[in-house]
């Protein structure tokens, strides 16, 4: 239950992120048809843009420590077991 939830929250700040980038290429090339919404996601846009280069970029901190090493070069076998 719970990793269904954490995928529909996924799910849901991805959609948000690439809506808001929409609204935002649209405002930039002078759309006139943008709405409130749109103005609403374009001013969440680089706060949702942190969260993505916070925790789920490979810019994040733990990279640097070997997080986001494949697990060969972390020196342990695959999860699969091979």
């Amino acid at each position: 239950m719970r990793r269904m939830l954490l995928l529909a929250a996924a799910f849901a700040y991805m959609v948000l992120l690439i809506e808001a980038v929409r609204a935002a290429v649209a405002w930039w090339h002078g759309e006139a048809t943008l709405g409130l919404l749109d103005y609403l996601l374009i001013g969440a846009l680089p706060l949702l843009a942190w969260i993505w280069f916070r925790h789920f970029s490979m810019f994040r901190k733990d990279c640097a420590k070997g997080a986001c090493a494949l697990p060969d070069d972390q020196g342990k076998p695959p999860a699969s077991g091979r």
